[in-house]
């Protein structure tokens, strides 16, 4: 994908209302101008992915200290 067609799938993405626009997408949108190949569908997987394993490991009761520890325990 050329950096046109990035920024074109970004600004179309953007013009919902805010509490519909997919970040993660959004922020691969930009991320494609510097990598044109960047496979934004392959990463958006990769981070549901991670969300779902990152949601088994986290407290039933989620407060928000204990939710940065797991999360840093997760990533590191």
């Amino acid at each position: 994908m050329n950096s046109s067609s990035a920024r074109q799938y970004f600004y179309q993405d953007i013009q919902q209302s805010n509490e519909c626009i997919n970040l993660a997408k959004a922020s691969l949108y930009i991320a494609q101008e510097e990598y044109p190949y960047l496979d934004t569908e392959e990463y958006l997987s990769a981070l549901d992915t991670m969300a779902g394993e990152l949601a088994e490991l986290l407290p039933l009761e989620r407060y928000p200290l204990k939710n940065i520890q797991c999360i840093n325990k997760y990533l590191h």
